[in-house]
């Protein structure tokens, strides 16, 4: 049987048994960044079990897409080695949400292998978890399965849970036996024995607990059924070969390397072999992976994409020189492949650029790489060595671009271990030697070395201790004391505000200053004070207001972060930020602006984990094992490899940050975004506001928008097209009520003309109009001057604010010697602070409506 027409038995029978056929979904998990990669069948069904989200079905099937290649589960090093591991791999699957239990999933399961798929029963022996008596009743009694053909294990073979606390329960395994012949040959061999002579086929788990904090279990108002079997382990037991790589799924694949390399997979080698079984399984979940989003990167699932395709150019190399091999493969993998994954075929073209650019990248490095490292191997067996320092690992990595596990292939081949206490020694010196190790300001203040202060701001913002150092400087003092609530700014928050209290005399910390100049770093408050000594009992306050709104900012910011990455995708990383009670700054690589709809997305997700109120996880780890739980830090930062402070929003975010955060997301209270700004090429800022600043906003908004409705008499989604309709309304109007002001104007003309009179020795006219703009004035003046030449003044009232008028002076030029509007200019700010400028022929301004200002015009005329 070929695997395509295993694929169609396999989703045809559950759709006849009541199913819903589901595609697989991404391999980059949309709702759970958590999770590496999607690993599981029931992956995107989370939710559904854990009653946060509803469908319109009860029963679900799907093939889905995997990918074990980091994290907890990780099968990269093995790819190649075994005949059943792989780091891509598809999982057959059927679900019930609170429908069906253990009888109905037994039964299918049961049904599917020995009449659908034709697996001998012969062949197949069960497993139950050790206090089931349920499903053991059930295979036995129902089933008609020997007692001695089922084998009761313990909770590390067949129970199942989630996470520490929530829903788990026990599983039920069916394993395909490969015969006495194969494995460790005992007679007392079974399914929990793993030296290869069982092969698991389908894992059947029967979610009917809820683990409590206390570990009690506690029946779950709704059971489930997860259940997950290994395509490529189906196709190799029904196809009776004895490796997943020799089933027709892989066929094509060496097909192609055999074509491209001109060997034999037949007769190669096992090493051989083993190199063919990389190329195989690596190009799918690397192809695959391109095609879901994921593009190398120095972290994160980038990171591991940039491993998978490295060591895939490192075992592409074993077979042949040819540095288009991997690229070729890929090619042939997305044309038969895409007629199941269409989005292979939608994405060629980036998956080849991207495969050919990083494997172009890595061969130029990979020829020269490996002569350095078999010369390390060469040199030190010569020394009696049997591993590679420290400090050659790093040369590999720092220039040549060897990731360490790659390294260790190579090395492995030689009998070479890697020191990699030593590696880690040599990244930390280079971190120190780039210039990214933080500046502080020792060159201002001397603290001794011996002097340091414990942090308690964590749990207290009010504290008594004692000073321990004092550092006076004219009038004020810097001071030191054993403990101190006060955060001093570091990591994008700002320092804390905050008072001291000495001999009951209350001082405001005017500034602070974090010393690195100590293991245990003094953290020192500059106070207006001389009147100290060492040893002083002191009380040090921290401004409650300040800080509480700081750490909603802060926390605000790794959600916004997480929220950044599930929708504009990956490669979004950080790139600088900025906390402190008022607002919060996020700098992030994009080329692009955040589109309305992304905008709304992004605040929608934060708002969502601000409202369920979610318990904020903080503990200590070494940096190693925080990068091994994919922990998200900041690049380029210097941490402590011995003790790291992970910020942990369980199921959305997990971060090392050493700054103040909020108990629980529901202490937020509200977030919104203000700007999204081009900071720098590739570098984008968005400022945004949390707690009180945030309800503030949205008050002021309501109110605004409440206005409008009432206004208007529309429904507040409908203020926009009001306000839109009212102003081309009104621009329309103003159209209008210009043409009907200009032909006011113009046949009023001959009027004014007439008006104007002499005074002194320069023809004078004041004119007083209501709601006329300035090009509308000096169209007046101009038409006027054609029979009437002389000097206007024109007093313009805004009906709106009668109070205020704009002024507006015009005189013809052959008049513009006589009367000196420099100077008039003058007399309007003395005499009636009316205030303005302008030229020789025209001033314009505007002030407080005036009295007696004709009066005083036509005075200063007649003394010309």
């Amino acid at each position: 049987m070929n695997s395509i027409e295993i694929r169609e038995k396999f989703l045809n029978y559950f759709k006849k048994n009541g199913h819903e056929i589901v595609p697989s979904s991404s391999l980059i998990p949309a709702q759970d960044p958590t999770l590496l990669f999607t690993n599981a069948g029931m992956n995107q069904f989370k939710n559904v079990f854990l009653g946060n989200e509803k469908r319109s079905y009860k029963r679900a099937t799907s093939i889905q897409k995997c990918v074990r290649a980091g994290g907890k589960h990780n099968d990269l090093e093995e790819v190649g080695f075994t005949n059943r591991h792989l780091t891509f791999f598809e999982m057959m699957g059927n679900f019930s949400f609170g429908n069906y239990f253990k009888e109905e999933a037994i039964k299918f399961a049961w049904e599917f292998l020995t009449k659908e798929v034709k697996i001998s029963p012969k062949n197949l022996k069960i497993t139950t978890y050790k206090d089931d008596e349920q499903a053991f009743e059930i295979w036995n009694k129902t089933i008609n399965i020997p007692t001695d053909k089922i084998y009761r294990l313990g909770n590390k073979d067949n129970f199942w849970q989630m996470g520490d606390t929530g829903p788990c329960g026990p599983c039920s395994e069916i394993h395909f036996d490969n015969g006495k012949d194969v494995g460790c040959k005992s007679d007392g061999c079974n399914p929990s024995c793993s030296c290869g002579r069982f092969t698991e086929i389908w894992n059947l788990v029967f979610m009917q607990f809820n683990r409590q904090e206390n570990g009690k279990l506690l029946p779950l108002k709704q059971t489930g059924i997860d259940t997950g079997m290994g395509f490529e382990r189906l196709s190799m037991i029904l196809q009776k070969k004895d490796s997943v790589f020799q089933t027709d799924i892989f066929a094509p694949l060496i097909k192609k390397i055999e074509k491209l390399t001109k060997l034999s997979y037949a007769n190669s080698d096992k090493n051989t072999k083993a190199a063919f079984h990389v190329l195989c399984d690596h190009v799918r979940s690397s192809s695959l992976l391109i095609a879901d989003g994921c593009l190398p990167s120095n972290d994160g699932r980038g990171y591991v994409l940039r491993k998978i395709i490295r060591r895939a150019a490192l075992f592409a190399q074993k077979l042949s020189d040819n540095p288009k091999l991997f690229t070729s493969l890929s090619k042939e993998f997305i044309s038969y492949f895409s007629l199941i994954y269409k989005k292979l075929k939608d994405n060629e073209k980036l998956i080849l650029s991207t495969l050919e650019d990083e494997i172009t990248k890595f061969s130029e490095n990979l020829k020269s790489g490996k002569i350095i490292l078999e010369k390390y191997i060469e040199e030190n067996k010569k020394n009696s060595k049997s591993n590679l320092s420290g400090e050659q690992v790093f040369k590999l990595y720092d220039t040549y671009g060897f990731p360490p596990e790659l390294t260790k292939v190579i090395a492995n081949e030689q009998n070479f271990t890697l020191d990699m206490p030593g590696f880690n020694k040599e990244m930390e010196k280079q971190k120190e030697q780039s210039g990214k190790k933080a500046k502080g300001k020792n060159a201002t203040l001397d603290i001794p070395e011996n002097i340091n202060t414990k942090f308690v701001g964590y749990d207290k913002l009010e504290i008594e201790t004692e000073i321990n150092f004092i550092l006076k400087e004219n009038n004020v003092s810097w001071i030191v004391t054993n403990k101190s609530p006060f955060y001093v700014e570091s990591g994008g928050q700002i320092s804390d505000k905050g008072w001291i209290n000495i001999n009951d005399t209350v001082f405001e910390i005017e500034n602070f200053y974090k010393s690195d100049n100590s293991n245990n770093p003094a953290i020192t408050v500059k106070i207006k004070n001389t009147n100290i000594k060492v040893g002083d009992k002191v009380k040090c306050i921290v401004d409650y207001y300040s800080r509480t709104n700081t750490t909603k900012n802060h926390t605000a910011t790794h959600l916004l972060q997480a929220a950044l990455v599930q929708v504009l995708g990956k490669h979004i990383q950080q790139a600088g930020s900025f906390v402190n009670s008022e607002f919060l700054r996020f700098d992030y690589t994009s080329n692009h602006a955040l589109k309305p709809e992304d905008t709304e997305k992004i605040e929608n997700i934060v708002n969502q984990k601000i409202q369920a109120n979610i318990n904020l996880n903080i503990f200590y780890t070494t940096l190693q094992e925080a990068k091994d739980a994919g922990v998200t830090a900041l690049f380029g930062e210097k941490y402590n490899a011995d003790q790291v402070r992970v910020i942990q929003i369980p199921g959305f975010s997990s971060e090392l940050c050493g700054g103040t955060h909020v108990k629980s997301t529901g202490d937020i209270g509200l977030f919104k975004i203000e700007s999204d700004i081009a900071l720098s090429s590739g570098v984008r800022r968005i400022t945004g506001i949390t707690g009180p600043k945030a309800i503030e906003v949205f008050q002021n908004s309501f109110n605004t928008i409440k206005t409008l409705v009432e206004k208007f008499k529309v429904k507040p989604e409908q203020v926009l097209t009001a306000v839109e309709k009212q102003t081309e309304n009104i621009s329309d109007l103003n159209s209008q009520i210009k043409q009907l002001k200009k032909q006011l104007a113009k046949s009023q003309i001959p009027a004014w003309q007439s008006q104007v009179q002499q005074v002194g020795k320069v023809p004078f006219l004041l004119l007083e109009l209501q709601d006329f703009d300035s090009s509308q004035i000096k169209d007046i003046c101009e038409s006027i001057e054609t029979k009437s030449p002389g000097f206007y003044f024109i007093i313009n009232t805004n009906s709106k604010t009668p109070d205020n008028i704009s002024f507006f002076g015009y005189v013809s030029k052959n008049f513009a010697p006589q009367v000196n509007l420099k100077e008039f200019s003058k007399l309007l700010r003395k005499k009636f602070d009316l205030k303005g400028g302008g030229s020789n022929t025209l001033i314009q301004g505007g002030g407080k409506q005036p009295k007696n200002l004709k009066e005083e015009i036509i005075k200063w005329l007649k003394a010309l």
